[in-house]
């Protein structure tokens, strides 16, 4: 991983204040998002006893979030589509120079933006994804039962493991695939019905095993996530404190606590695949490309 990161923090000094800037109000709304369970929660208890207290709260937060989200959304495009541009124009020179074939170079571009796109969107989604684990975690150790946190905890290590060798199998059939989409321009250009059908063919059969696999992990994984959200009803319905509100918090950041933990699947496989594309703009050999 050691040369990932080295060009994730490559693209990032291109403009290190801005994409900051961005993270920061990236991490005001994962706050939020992820403190809005058990803020709806109180408001709903406050309520009943006639307390406003938690309902400005929610106003206040939700107000941020939007004036956040708005500004976010207004920078974010601008900032990355420079970097994307730059890297773009850079990655077709050096490809020029090195007088690689059209399909060649027509598929390395599309991957160019692969790294930026990673420090605007999935970089940030894997932090929230670690935080949103730990303050469900949290909650659920002071607001649940034992046996609620113990069977969280082991589908966050179970799932993952379970499902490690269809995440395998996914990363290499990627591998398959992009090796086929820098032949593509040049099955093309050829005009040989013969040779685009069978590229075509190749290139959904592969599509059709990912969604074989998908769908196993999918199984795995929403199969264990049930058990846990039944077992939480049932819990928390038996504790002595329980209320409407609280009842709507631990059946939400059990909701929460699911999607992240099936997120892990998604961005493990995502960082195998970012790894492969530095590999191959990079122009390291295919046995590099293995590791």
């Amino acid at each position: 991983m050691k040369i990932l990161i080295i060009e994730i923090f490559r693209v990032y000094k291109k403009a290190p204040i801005k994409i900051t800037i961005i993270w920061f109000l990236d991490l005001v709304e994962a706050l939020i998002l992820i403190s809005n369970p058990y803020i709806i929660g109180n408001c709903i208890d406050g309520l009943l006893k006639k307390d406003i207290f938690w309902f400005i709260a929610l106003v206040v937060i939700d107000i941020t979030f939007w004036l956040s989200r708005t500004a976010n959304k207004f920078f974010d495009t601008r900032i990355y589509s420079k970097i994307v541009g730059h890297e773009s124009y850079d990655y077709y020179i050096k490809m020029i120079n090195e007088n690689e074939d059209n399909s060649l170079i027509d598929a390395r571009l599309d991957m160019v933006d692969d790294i930026p796109n990673f420090l605007e969107i999935d970089f940030f989604q894997i932090l929230n994804v670690i935080g949103g684990i730990i303050v469900s975690l949290i909650f659920l150790y002071f607001n649940s039962t034992l046996l609620v946190l113990s069977f969280a905890l082991l589908s966050i290590v179970l799932i993952p493991l379970a499902t490690y060798r269809l995440q395998k199998e996914i990363v290499n059939n990627n591998k398959k695939y992009k090796n086929l989409e820098e032949e593509r321009m040049k099955n093309i250009s050829s005009r040989d019905k013969k040779i685009y059908g069978e590229y075509i063919k190749k290139a959904l059969n592969i599509g059709i095993l990912n969604s074989d696999l998908d769908t196993k992990i999918f199984f795995v994984t929403n199969f264990l996530q049930m058990i846990l959200l039944f077992f939480s009803i049932l819990s928390i319905t038996q504790i002595n404190r329980f209320t409407s509100g609280l009842l709507f918090s631990t059946v939400t950041y059990i909701g929460m606590l699911n999607g992240y933990v099936s997120d892990i699947n998604e961005y493990l496989i995502s960082l195998q695949d970012l790894k492969e594309t530095v590999y191959r703009l990079k122009g390291e050999n295919n046995n590099e490309l293995q590791r």
